[in-house]
């Protein structure tokens, strides 16, 4: 596009999916160096719009203008050579290639797709880039933008927050005036988070952003415009300066959100996992976890608050036979599982809430009713001697799981993958505590989910722990950590730093904690 964008509009615009309309009707509008933050629930229509946006979705009806002209966008091709660009969620890159050959890999595959039916020879053409080139590119923006970005470095040795910066890089190299940004703190460490924060309002001088966020305190800091979807319905417009966060959460779920504390006056009971000078090795081979000491009692919720990268994956794995123990001993109500596998884990009473919920929580293709049973699908009453599977039996308990949960889909028949972010955490939280289990891993339960889920499923942990259920919650979420546990425990290179009590922890001391500082 010849002329840079100062203004895009999105005029009507619907886009309808089998017993669903994600999005119905919907307007909005951005200008040059505004920033805008799209909120809403989980399944409001917020990716679904951005991804017609995009090119990703052709809309059923309406229509798209940039600088008043209207557009078409068939391919994200297309949204790019119109100044349009996206970082998604889920990073695009290639661990083993370095950020500059994941910036020529994208650049290539652009310029292939711009090629469109042209020549073989000339598509060939298209994918040859000179990787100097490309770097020289990196280099410049990043400087200008104020990007730390090593160009030579492997997507691998780079942390969560640093793979952001590359994802925005390539965008800015794809030539994007107009950023679109979905959910980019999700996985971010606080400190992260602020220093994104500043970096995209230095950006918004010369870019217009759109800014798909949970964190309504990020949203307040960022945008000077929001926009609010509920059942994929613009409910509000308007600027943000002019509404507390509580007003926008009213507005996004339909009522007051108030997040549950930890009111428990009740003594704890007996040790339900036990964790002794426990050795872990990570997927390099180098020990990970170092002598790391644990006890979470029956009752009773502890919180690991740490850094990523500090051993939490690790240690949720080797709890559940995912990840092998070099040495130590981990004890589940006084039964030995080292050495167990995850199906002798599971039978002994875990329940695990994954890190990856798309990955390892769930078989995506697989309908809702059969993820809801995939640990007791050979178990009575869903089939008879693990040989007769009873279709009845497991649509009801899905039936009554949607209810209870409260899931929302068109049907228990659809595909768990095509639900949001918060449903899909549902489905799992439903499965693991339908189960009765003894002790329970919630790892970053409330990752990339709106309000009223995380109102929801904090709930619902609170509400376990209260029937005797010992919870170790694993969470980058200070005030979520805060809130939910009885003591909260700091793990740093792969050690306990100390155990706090309820009520001795802020987010200060446990932020110095985290960054290795023991006593305070």
């Amino acid at each position: 596009m010849a002329n840079p964008i100062t203004s895009l509009r999105i005029d009507h615009i619907t886009k309808r999916f089998p017993g669903i309309v994600a999005c119905s009707d919907i307007s909005l509008s951005v200008g040059k160096g505004e920033v805008l933050a799209l909120v809403g629930e989980n399944g409001a229509g917020k990716t679904t719009l951005m991804n017609i946006l995009m090119g990703l979705y052709m809309p059923d009806e309406g229509k798209i203008y940039i600088n008043n002209k209207e557009v078409v966008f068939k391919s994200p091709s297309d949204a790019f050579a119109c100044g349009i660009g996206m970082v998604h969620q889920q990073y695009m890159l290639v661990p083993n290639l370095t950020v500059t050959e994941n910036i020529a890999l994208g650049l290539s595959q652009m310029q292939v797709e711009q090629a469109g039916n042209h020549t073989l020879e000339r598509m060939k053409k298209a994918a040859k880039l000179d990787l100097n080139t490309v770097r020289r590119h990196i280099i410049a923006i990043s400087e200008h933008y104020g990007l730390a970005v090593d160009p030579d470095a492997y997507i691998w040795q780079l942390s969560v927050g640093e793979q952001q910066r590359v994802e925005l890089v390539k965008t800015l190299c794809f030539g994007a005036k107009f950023l679109i940004l979905d959910e980019p703190t999700s996985a971010l460490t606080p400190q992260e988070t602020d220093e994104l924060i500043a970096l995209l309002k230095r950006m918004s001088s010369e870019l217009s952003i759109i800014f798909i966020s949970h964190k309504l305190a990020e949203v307040k800091a960022l945008s000077n415009k929001v926009a609010i979807l509920r059942g994929g319905k613009l409910v509000f417009r308007g600027n943000t300066a002019d509404h507390s966060a509580a007003d926008i959460a009213a507005l996004m779920t339909g009522h007051q959100v108030y997040l549950p504390t930890n009111q428990n006056k009740t003594e704890p009971g007996r040790p339900m996992l036990e964790v002794h000078n426990l050795f872990v090795r990570g997927d390099r081979g180098n020990m990970v976890l170092n002598k790391l000491n644990l006890t979470v009692r029956a009752g009773e919720i502890v919180g690991l608050a740490g850094v990523s990268g500090n051993g939490q994956r690790e240690l949720a794995e080797s709890l559940t036979g995912l990840r092998t123990i070099e040495s130590g001993e981990v004890l589940l109500d006084g039964v030995s599982l080292v050495g167990k596998t995850p199906k002798q884990i599971i039978a002994q009473g875990m329940g695990y809430v994954p890190e990856e919920r798309n990955i390892e929580g769930i078989v995506p293709s697989m309908s809702i009713k059969e993820n809801l049973v995939l640990k007791d699908i050979a178990k009575a009453p869903f089939s008879l001697g693990g040989m007769l599977i009873s279709d009845k039996k497991i649509e009801e308990n899905a039936d009554a799981m949607r209810e209870k949960f409260d899931i929302r889909c068109s049907s228990v028949n659809v595909a768990a993958g095509s639900l949001s972010g918060g449903n899909i955490q549902k489905v799992i939280l439903a499965r693991e505590i339908s189960r009765g289990p003894k002790f329970l891993i919630a790892v970053y339960p409330i990752r990339g989910l709106d309000l009223g889920a995380a109102e929801f499923i904090h709930k619902q942990l609170l509400a376990l722990r209260d029937s005797g259920v010992g919870i170790l919650l694993i969470s980058e979420e200070l005030e979520e950590v805060i809130n939910l546990s009885d003591r909260i425990a700091v793990i740093f290179k792969g050690q306990i730093q100390r155990t706090l009590g309820h009520g001795e922890a802020t987010q200060r001391k446990l932020g110095m904690m985290m960054a290795g500082v023991k006593e305070i």
